[in-house]
Formats: structure tokens, C-alpha cells, sequence
């Protein structure tokens, strides 16, 4: 059994017949990956508002399992939503490489193809700020900070 997995693993990547039609789908999919994560981003951050919306209310504060189950979910919410974008950018970085290799073999432009974890990329900028929003919920759950009397 594992001679067919080490074959299976050796085997090359298949490739179209038609490089320029390769590459014009890789293009299209990293264009689509980008859309979702700007999707993801969007629904985290609202998502991260209306939980902070319903925690500064005086009903969800004067009870502390009410507040404590919406930090949790947001702390879950965030989590998945982090899961998801470092997911999604390495699928898109697996695009982008692969159409690096169509563009060198058709004598395109390359993209280019910065390291994920630098800040200032999209890929960085994005995984940095669902860490940040993770990091504060999961803060959040330690702090109990009460408005000025």
C-alpha cells in the first residue's frame, strides 16, 4: 500500500495542453480567491461589530453569562474566520506560483511573489488582522473592564 501512495506522490501534476488557457482559468481562481477573502474579511469585522454592539448594551452587561457566551462565540467566530483566511491564502499562493510557472513557459509577466507573512502584502496584512481580532477576544475572555462610574 505504500508503494501506490509513493507512486501517486511522484507522479507529476497534470498539465493542459493548452498553456494560455491554463493559465487564463489560473488567473480566474485567483481572482475569485481574492473576492472571497476580501468576502471573509468583511463578515469578520461585521460580525465582530454586532457582537460588540450587543456586548455594550446594559442587558447583555448586567448579566455575566450573556456577555461571556458572546465573547466565546466571537473568540470562536474569529478563529474560524482566521482558520479560513490561512486556508484561502494558501490555496491562492498555490495558484499564483502555478501560473508563475505557465508565464515563465509563455513569456508573460510574472506576479510577484513576496513572502505571506510580511505585514505589508494582502496575504500578511489580512492573516495579521484576523490574529489581532483572535488575540483580542481571546484577551477579552481574561479582561473584565468596567466603564468610568
Amino acid at each position: 500500500m505504500n508503494a501506490a501512495v509513493d507512486a501517486l506522490d511522484a507522479a507529476p501534476a497534470s498539465v493542459s495542453g493548452d498553456p494560455a488557457e491554463e493559465y487564463k482559468c489560473v488567473c480566474d481562481f485567483m481572482r475569485l480567491y481574492a473576492t472571497l477573502r476580501f468576502y471573509q474579511l468583511a463578515l469578520l469585522l461585521g460580525t465582530t461589530g454586532s457582537i460588540i454592539t450587543a456586548l455594550s448594551s446594559h442587558t447583555v452587561r448586567s448579566s455575566f453569562a450573556r456577555a461571556e457566551l458572546l465573547k466565546t462565540g466571537g473568540l470562536i467566530v474569529s478563529l474560524a474566520f482566521l482558520v479560513m483566511e490561512f486556508r484561502s491564502t494558501t490555496y491562492w499562493h498555490h495558484l499564483r506560483d502555478r501560473g508563475n510557472a505557465l508565464a515563465q513557459q509563455l513569456r508573460y509577466v510574472r506576479f510577484p511573489t513576496p513572502s505571506r507573512w510580511n505585514p505589508l502584502t494582502t496575504s500578511g496584512a489580512g492573516f495579521y488582522l484576523h490574529a489581532v481580532v483572535s488575540a483580542l477576544w481571546l484577551a477579552s475572555l481574561f479582561l473584565r473592564l468596567q466603564p468610568p462610574t
